[in-house]
């Protein structure tokens, strides 16, 4: 039996994306925020990747001075910093101090990268779509960078367990990897 779901609960149906860690500001006032609502957008030459912010956050006014941002991917290992960095702003603290975490200077853009993480996208937003309470942002990679031995073309679950956001303080994590059979393949 499937019952009606709630507008407001409807996204819980797609999610929960891969949550990463999008770095903004420079070297020298770096800021971190958690985020879940992303998703790659194009694979070709540029790669693009869609992520929503909301108006109101400081990581926002960040990204909107230099139009860059750093694409972080944490595992299971930094729970509880992913965590605290998307429950405060970066504004009145030093979210990577507070938090543990490591900046890094980037080759391609300002914001640093984190440290700790596995993966690294550097980005430059390409374009913003204007929403009611939050913006949908086009960035584009400009830099990619993987810890090879989690990521051989793809994440090794097996090895490297990304987080999944699930509402509160509640996260799955991504623990292996399973293959269809396949029947045969199908004309596109």
């Amino acid at each position: 039996m499937k019952k009606q779901v709630p507008l407001d609960k409807a996204k819980w149906l797609v999610e929960p994306g891969c949550v990463v860690l999008v770095t903004s500001g420079t070297m020298e006032k770096p800021n971190v925020m958690t985020f879940s609502w992303q998703t790659p957008a194009n694979n070709a030459d540029p790669c693009l990747v869609l992520l929503v912010i909301n108006h109101i956050r400081y990581s926002y006014e960040l990204i909107k001075q230099n139009h860059e941002l750093v694409i972080n991917v944490p595992g299971e290992e930094l729970l509880e910093q992913a965590h605290f960095a998307g429950q405060v702003t970066g504004k009145n603290i030093d979210k990577f101090s507070q938090s543990g975490l490591t900046p890094v200077a980037a080759k391609m853009v300002q914001p640093p990268l984190v440290k700790e993480c596995a993966a690294h996208l550097e980005c430059r937003v390409a374009d913003i779509f204007k929403m009611q309470t939050h913006d949908l942002l086009v960035c584009e990679v400009v830099r990619a960078l993987a810890d090879t031995e989690l990521f051989d073309g793809k994440w090794i679950p097996e090895k490297f367990h990304t987080l999944h956001y699930l509402g509160g303080n509640k996260y799955g994590v991504m623990d292996r990897a399973i293959e269809a059979r396949g029947r045969g393949k199908t004309p596109m």
